[in-house]
């Protein structure tokens, strides 16, 4: 457990200097777009997440 946290930091600071920059020079309707993105992924991912938790709760006796 130790050791996750100590490399926290490094995965925090881990973002492309490129794709910063390029978010950060969008305009309005961009940044719009770019969050939607993110969010549809967002969604998928979580119910996928959802999908195998729910799976091993119901084989949890079995």
């Amino acid at each position: 457990m130790k050791w996750s946290l100590a490399l926290l930091p490094a995965a925090l600071y881990g973002q492309c200097a490129q794709c910063f920059r390029t978010a950060s020079a969008q305009q309005a309707a961009g940044m719009r777009a770019l969050n939607q993105g993110i969010l549809i992924l967002l969604i998928l991912v979580l119910a996928m997440l959802a999908g195998i938790a729910w799976l091993a709760y119901r084989r949890r006796d079995a």
